[in-house]
């Protein structure tokens, strides 16, 4: 009768590297479906992009965005967008709105604005754009905005993403001069949830399989079945 003989063979190592291996790939996997579904589930599943800790700042009649596609963010997996501006005094009466990038150049037109291209500590990176006061106050431009909110204090809006090239504008809900406050942009990719769970799932997998293929030749090399 044959049997299987004890001791360290070259299938046998070979079996322990690659379990080795496959487990660092599964705890990968679990950790990264673990924060998929963190994420997933923390403030209704948006996600934070970071741009809250610059303060933006002008003395011109508006700010503006530079034109951007948000169906191209990070694969097109972005499903909603949720702005937020907080303005340095909270009694101001603020606007924000979302458009087209075309439709919001033609309502800026002959306004004198700024067009934000990067922010950083040290400030914006910015073009100025001469003209006078808006001719039409942003609020009454109903048929313009994609998406838009106005009043005192912290104004959010939400924008189901669409195709095309877009851009955000921040003003004085009454056309004055002078606008400043901090923009959150947050996002929601609608299958993180179904995403962390299939990766969690996956990498419990990988993790049994590749104990396995650790603890059996560990096992015969010592002489056990």
């Amino acid at each position: 009768m044959h049997t299987k003989s004890a001791g360290w063979t070259g299938g046998r190592v070979a079996s322990v590297i690659v379990g080795a291996l496959l487990a660092l790939l599964a705890l990968t996997l679990v950790g990264a479906g673990g924060t998929a579904m963190y994420y997933a589930s923390q403030d209704d599943g948006y996600i934070d992009l970071g741009t809250s800790r610059y303060e933006h700042r002008t003395d011109t009649y508006a700010m503006a965005t530079e034109a951007w596609r948000a169906d191209k963010q990070m694969g097109g997996l972005y499903d909603d967008l949720r702005v937020t501006f907080e303005p340095d005094k909270g009694a101001d009466r603020v606007f924000i709105g979302l458009a087209g990038a075309e439709e919001l150049r033609q309502y800026l037109d002959g306004v004198e604005y700024v067009t934000i291209h990067d922010s950083s500590d040290k400030g914006d990176t910015q073009s100025t754009h001469k003209g006078a006061a808006p001719r039409t106050l942003p609020g009454t431009a109903e048929n313009l905005w994609s998406a838009q909110a106005d009043g005192k204090g912290v104004q959010t809006l939400n924008w189901p993403v669409k195709p095309g090239e877009v851009g955000l504008v921040a003003m004085n809900a009454d056309g004055s001069r002078g606008v400043a406050g901090h923009v959150t942009v947050a996002a929601k990719i609608g299958v993180l949830s179904g995403t962390g769970i299939a990766l969690l799932v996956v990498g419990v997998l990988v993790l049994v399989g590749s104990l396995l293929m650790i603890v059996r030749p560990i096992r015969r090399a010592r002489g056990r079945a």
